[in-house]
């Protein structure tokens, strides 16, 4: 048979337990260190299911087979996936249910943390859990359970006054002022999460959990020119292709291929060939039409035709009587972004009847560009407690958290009162008033002393702490006698059957003696 205090052991460790992971947990969430990821999708079928709920963790590093959450800014995305391959400085991601790694490769530093604690279903009863249904319902319940409890002290404190009811040889149920240290505290703790709770609760849900937000992302852009001729065999190269950023000698080859690599945000590519001489004569001569950028990279290749371009300057030169040469040909990729500042890089070359060649040398060959963006996009709204960032999604789920260990920590308590031993009333004002008490023998009262029955031990031990005095105590046949002595007078409670013999018996006594002088 298991002992009393062994089968209270069995609950009050799962309960304090749960309230302290609770509050582990809510504060290392509110801390912004781990995070709360809920799955959506089948991609890591079958770890995880959708609508279950993960806990990540960060750690000192990552290596292959982890399974990590990992931020995609511009999508404001936490993905969960497995580390398949790759280092710190870029690890290749994929999930177990796809066919295909990630496009995305974090970095160490981008990985929020590891998965640490998986609840099956757990983000569906977070969500539900969150909702303002669920914490009007914490709210009732906790209202109920304190009405309950005043209910009850308020029959306890009426039964007092009975002294019959007070002597009832089987006890009463367990006060909670009676319950071990240890209850009292995990009752103090129901409390304090009810409070956070509550309070949490009231900020989070009056505020909105996400909210339109400008941002100013920088966005890279680059392109690469690059240019080859098909040239006869000779001394002049090393082979039958000229390539930039060598010279094209025209006696060799008059033809000239140019080629752009873009890599930057989606949009419209055109190229065009600007003529122009010193004598301030110029035209545009379109060389690719317009063309869509698809897949944040493109690439397009153009001709030149260099007798082409010569004779147009000479037919200008004829015309106007200007000098046609040198004549300065600049190839222009037009880049159009929706949102983003115009990009037109431009590779200059210098045109003579002998040769082409670049203007400002190798260097010009790569033009790179960074601009900033304007992008509205939805963003989580957040709360400032304790001068940290706290999402308002986190914020309710923490409430709703907070709410439940109360309500199971005050259910748990309630039940463990009702199922403990019956408690007689001394032993439950020995166990709250112990500093006031003074335990003795059992004394007789003087023949001349008065002796006031109180009804309630509550007014007697006010009188002792109004007069400076201790209560004396003693037991004896299963009554409990507590008595003060002030200034002549004893007052008296007494607990159980009255049966005793002590100084009621000598107030008999004294009494029968008057009542038999008097007749």
């Amino acid at each position: 048979m298991t002992h009393p205090s062994a089968r209270r052991m069995l609950i009050v460790v799962p309960l304090l337990a749960v309230a302290v992971l609770s509050l582990v947990v809510a504060a290392a969430i509110a801390a912004g260190r781990p995070a709360l990821v809920v799955t959506h999708g089948i991609s890591m079928n079958p770890v995880y299911y959708q609508g279950d709920l993960v806990l990540v963790t960060p750690a000192a590093d990552y290596h292959i087979g982890q399974i990590v959450a990992y931020r995609i800014p511009a999508e404001h995305l936490l993905v969960l996936h497995r580390i398949v391959g790759g280092t710190a400085d870029g690890f290749v991601m994929k999930g177990d249910n796809n066919q295909s790694i990630d496009a995305t490769h974090p970095s160490a530093a981008q990985i929020v943390g590891r998965a640490t604690l998986h609840l099956p279903h757990g983000g569906l009863w977070l969500k539900r859990l969150s909702s303002p249904t669920a914490v009007v319902l914490a709210v009732f319940a906790l209202t109920v359970t304190g009405s309950v409890t005043v209910q009850s002290k308020r029959r306890r404190k009426r039964a007092a006054m009975s002294r019959h009811a007070n002597r009832h040889p089987g006890g009463r149920p367990q006060p909670l002022t009676a319950l071990p240290p240890v209850l009292r505290t995990a009752a103090a703790v129901a409390a304090t999460l009810a409070v956070l709770g509550l309070a949490l609760g009231a900020l989070a849900w009056h505020a909105a959990p996400d909210r339109l937000a400008r941002t100013f992302p920088a966005i890279g852009r680059q392109l690469t020119f690059s240019y080859s001729a098909a040239v006869r065999p000779s001394p002049a190269y090393d082979g039958t292709t000229a390539r930039s950023p060598d010279p094209v000698f025209r006696r060799l080859a008059n033809t000239v291929e140019i080629r752009l690599a873009y890599a930057g945000d989606t949009g419209d590519l055109s190229v065009a060939a600007t003529l122009s001489t010193p004598s301030g004569w110029h035209t545009s001569i379109p060389l690719a039409p317009t063309a869509d950028v698809i897949g944040n990279r493109k690439e397009s290749t153009v001709r030149l035709d260099l007798n082409a371009l010569d004779a147009r300057a000479q037919a200008a030169a004829a015309v106007t009587g200007l000098p046609s040469g040198p004549l300065t040909v600049a190839v222009t990729a037009t880049i159009r972004t929706p949102g983003q500042t115009l990009f037109a890089p431009t590779l200059k070359f210098s045109l003579t009847p002998l040769q082409l060649s670049l203007v400002d040398g190798a260097t010009s060959l790569t033009v790179h560009d960074t601009t900033a963006i304007v992008r509205t996009t939805r963003v989580q709204n957040t709360l400032t407690l304790l001068s940290r960032q706290l999402p308002v999604n986190q914020a309710r789920a923490i409430s709703a958290a907070l709410l439940l260990a109360s309500l199971i920590t005050a259910v748990l308590l309630a039940w463990i009162a009702r199922r403990s031993p019956p408690v007689s009333e001394g032993a439950a004002i020995r166990s709250r008033y112990g500093a006031l008490l003074a335990a003795t023998h059992p004394i007789t009262a003087p023949p001349n002393l008065p002796i006031v029955e109180v009804t309630e031990f509550n007014s007697l031990a006010t009188l002792a702490q109004r007069s400076g005095l201790l209560v004396l105590h003693w037991s004896r046949s299963g009554v409990d006698t507590f008595v003060v002595l002030d200034e002549g007078t004893t007052y008296r409670y007494r607990t159980g059957s009255a049966t005793d013999t002590d100084i009621s018996s000598a107030d008999t006594e004294r009494r029968e003696r008057v009542n038999s002088e008097t007749s």
